[in-house]
C-alpha cells in the first residue's frame, strides 16, 4: 500500500509552537465528542442533578485524557483520538429502565477486563472470524439506528412547542451538512465544536427568546465517587454488554488498522494488540469511575490528511489539556448551557457519518450479493430499531430476567445479524 506524504511523520518531534497549535486542534476535535455523549450518559446517571452531571463530565474528561496519553505513548502509539464509545451509550440507554446504573458500569468494567485479558494473551484473532464485512457494516448502522429514540428525546425536550425544536434541529443538521461539503478541510475537523457554540447562541436567541439565568454550581474535583450507587453484578446486563464490546472491539481494531495502513507502519499487529489492551484497561477504569468507556475514533485520518501532520506527540498535548480541564469544573460548567436540542442535532449529524461508514463497508457485498446482503442488513436493522422503540407497556410485560437483553436494540440487532450471517447464510458464496 502506497503511503501518503506528510509534513510531519509519526515519530517526529515538532517545534514547541507547532506542537501547541496542532495539540489545540486535536483538543477542539475531542471535546465535542466528550460533551455530547457525556451529557447524555451523565443525564441518565444523575438525572436532573446539575452537580452530578458536572462531576460525570469531569471524570470523563480525566479518563479520556489519561487513556489518550497512554495510547499515544505506550499503547498503539498512533495519532488516534480517544473518546466515549457510542455503542456503550446504546447499552447504557437500553438498561436504564430495567436495572440500576451500577449494574451497567460494573459490566463495563468486567467486559473491559475480558478485552484486556484477550489482548494480553493474544487471543483476539479468534474473534476476527465473526467480524465479516457485513457484520462490521451492520454494527456501524445499528449504533446509529438504536440511538434514534435518544436523539428524538433530546430534540423534542425542554419546550412546550416540540415542532419548533424539530424545525430548528432539521435546519441545524442541514447547515452542518452544507458546512461539511463547502468548508475547507482544516475547518471541517472543528465543525462540531463551532456548531456547539453557534447552535447554542442561535437557540437562545431565536427559539428560547431568553438566556439561562443560572449555571450549575461547580463541584469540587476531589468530590468524585469511585463507583456509582448500586455497583453490582447482573448476569443478563453483563451478557448484553458483551455484545456491545464485540462491536467496540471491531471498531477499535478497525480504527487502529486504518491509521496504521495509512502511515505504512510495519508492526501493525503489535500496535493493534497493545492498543486494544489499553482500551480494555480504560474501560475497566471507566466502569470503576462510573462513566462511559473509551474507544479509538476513526475520524483521525481526515484531520491528518487536512493538516499534513501525522505526528503522535501533539495528541499527548491534547490529552494533557483534557486531564487539566477535568480539575477546572468552572470550564466544564460552561458546556451545561448547551441546549438538549443542539446536543441531539449534533448526535444525529455524527450518527449520519456512522451510517455513511456502514454503507461504505457494505458497498462491495451489496454489489456482489445484493439481495442476500439486503435481507441480512434489513432484518437486523428492523429488529434492532423495533426493540429500541418498544413502548413502556410492552417493556414492562417482558420477564425481568431477560428484559435487559430483549429491550436492547443493539443486542437484538447484532444477534440477528450473527445468526443470519453465520448460520442461515453460512454456506452461501458471497
Amino acid at each position: 500500500m502506497e503511503t501518503v506524504k506528510f509534513k510531519y511523520l509519526l515519530d517526529d518531534h515538532l517545534p514547541p509552537v507547532e506542537t501547541a497549535v496542532y495539540g489545540l486542534q486535536w483538543f477542539l476535535v475531542t471535546v465535542p465528542c466528550i460533551i455530547i455523549l457525556g451529557a447524555i450518559a451523565g443525564g441518565i446517571a444523575d438525572g436532573d442533578s446539575a452537580a452530578g452531571q458536572l462531576r460525570y463530565l469531569q471524570k470523563l474528561f480525566l479518563l479520556t485524557g489519561l487513556i489518550m496519553l497512554v495510547q499515544v505513548l505506550r499503547g498503539h502509539r498512533l495519532p488516534l483520538i480517544v473518546g466515549p464509545a457510542a455503542v456503550l451509550l446504546s447499552g447504557i440507554v437500553a438498561t436504564q429502565t430495567n436495572t440500576t446504573g451500577g449494574a451497567a458500569y460494573f459490566s463495563i468494567a468486567l467486559c473491559g477486563l475480558v478485552l484486556a485479558g484477550l489482548s494480553w494473551f493474544k487471543l483476539l484473532h479468534r474473534l476476527s472470524r465473526l467480524f465479516t464485512p457485513r457484520i462490521v457494516g451492520i454494527v456501524l448502522l445499528l449504533i446509529a439506528f438504536t440511538l434514534l429514540p435518544t436523539i428524538l428525546n433530546l430534540i423534542t425536550s425542554g419546550s412546550d412547542n416540540p415542532f419548533i425544536q424539530m424545525a430548528f434541529a432539521m435546519i441545524m443538521i442541514l447547515l452542518l451538512l452544507l458546512g461539511q461539503r463547502l468548508l475547507p478541510d482544516i475547518l471541517k475537523s472543528t465543525l462540531v465544536a463551532w456548531a456547539l457554540l453557534v447552535g447554542s447562541l442561535a437557540y437562545y436567541t431565536l427559539v428560547a427568546g431568553a438566556w439561562p439565568q443560572t449555571a450549575p454550581t461547580p463541584a469540587a474535583a476531589g468530590g468524585w465517587q469511585l463507583a456509582v450507587d448500586g455497583f453490582e453484578f447482573d448476569s443478563v446486563v453483563f451478557i448484553s454488554f458483551l455484545f456491545c464490546f464485540l462491536a467496540l472491539t471491531a471498531n477499535d481494531l478497525g480504527s487502529i488498522q486504518s491509521i496504521a495502513g495509512l502511515l505504512g507502519v510495519t508492526d501493525a499487529a503489535k500496535r493493534s494488540n497493545d492498543g486494544l489492551f489499553v482500551t480494555g484497561l480504560g474501560n475497566v477504569l471507566a466502569g470503576l469511575l462510573g462513566v462511559i468507556g473509551p474507544v479509538n475514533y476513526s475520524l483521525s485520518s481526515g484531520i491528518m490528511l487536512a493538516t499534513g501532520c501525522a505526528s503522535r506527540f501533539p495528541l499527548a498535548v491534547a490529552a494533557g489539556a483534557l486531564s487539566i480541564v477535568a480539575f477546572i469544573p468552572a470550564i466544564i460548567a460552561i458546556f451545561s448551557y448547551v441546549p438538549p436540542v443542539v446536543i441531539g442535532s449534533l448526535l444525529c449529524f455524527i450518527m449520519c457519518s456512522q451510517v455513511a461508514a456502514g454503507m461504505l463497508v457494505l458497498g462491495k457485498d451489496l454489489a456482489t450479493s445484493g439481495f442476500e446482503t439486503g435481507m441480512i442488513v434489513g432484518l437486523s436493522l428492523m429488529l434492532g430499531t423495533l426493540a429500541a422503540f418498544l413502548p413502556a407497556q410492552v417493556t414492562t410485560a417482558i420477564p425481568a430476567v431477560v428484559r435487559p437483553l430483549v429491550t436492547n436494540g443493539f443486542v437484538v440487532g447484532i444477534t440477528a445479524a450473527l445468526l443470519l450471517e453465520h448460520v442461515i447464510y453460512s454456506k452461501t458464496k458471497v
